[in-house]
């Protein structure tokens, strides 16, 4: 059982360990949209809720499990950081319907997530449950952002940047207050990750959480340039027709 859910160290960053969960999951979502695209509306919707579902679940099981074995670390085993937190939020998004949260949730993920991908913040190898639960609900967030602009067709705004600046920010108060009574380092406002990320290039602490805005900022409207050219691209199309 320690092999699934002992103390566990050995992930290396850019080995197979890390190429095969991002090629696994890319192959996976180009599937999945493919298949979606052939469903009507109701089985589309069900599918990415059942989903969202997983990831939430993956999450909670580890905070139980901890706490069922009597090993439950306030510092690290709440569901604080970001990623976590949107697998919680994400189901009751989905539910209603909520095209602002998916605005929002657009740049985080694709910003933020996506980092996650490229420079892991992991030490479980596989095949620990630590292992396939991060992979699965960090990949998965990429899912459902594509998802939902493949399938659902949802749009995204300028505006949308404004409000996950905002949310990133309140996000960031959320989590002084979470680590200065757990003694955490969610959203690594405390220090830096101790795996190499892109923090490393934006000062010591706590300067890289102001450098970081701006680096944010930057990403958000890179991330939203292809969808503002798509969306030209597309009325320039209709008006010709």
């Amino acid at each position: 059982m320690d092999r699934y859910f002992g103390n566990m160290e050995g992930f290396q960053a850019f080995g197979s360990a890390h190429l095969i969960p991002v090629i696994f999951y890319t192959i996976l979502t180009c599937i999945w949209i493919f298949l979606a695209k052939k469903w009507d509306y109701q089985k589309q919707y069900k599918s990415a809720l059942y989903f969202s579902f997983v990831l939430a679940g993956l999450v909670l099981f580890w905070m139980f499990f901890k706490m069922w074995n009597n090993q439950f670390d306030p510092a690290e085993d709440f569901p604080f950081h970001l990623c976590n937190i949107l697998t919680l939020v994400l189901p009751f998004a989905l539910y209603y319907k909520s095209r602002w949260f998916f605005g929002i949730l657009y740049f985080w993920v694709l910003v933020g997530t996506m980092q996650a991908i490229l420079t892991p913040e992991l030490k479980e190898p596989f095949p620990h449950f630590i292992y396939f639960r991060y992979w699965t609900v960090h990949c998965g967030l990429v899912m459902l952002i594509f998802y939902g602009l493949l399938v659902f067709k949802w749009k995204v705004y300028w505006k949308d940047i404004r409000n996950a600046i905002i949310g990133a920010n309140v996000y960031v108060v959320f989590s002084f207050i979470a680590n200065y009574l757990s003694g955490g380092n969610y959203f690594f406002t405390m220090h830096k990750p101790r795996t190499a990320s892109l923090l490393d290039y934006l000062g010591p602490w706590p300067w890289y959480l102001f450098t970081g805005q701006i680096i944010m900022v930057l990403l958000f409207i890179g991330a939203y340039l292809p969808l503002h050219f798509n969306y030209r691209k597309y009325q320039k199309t209709n008006q010709t027709i």
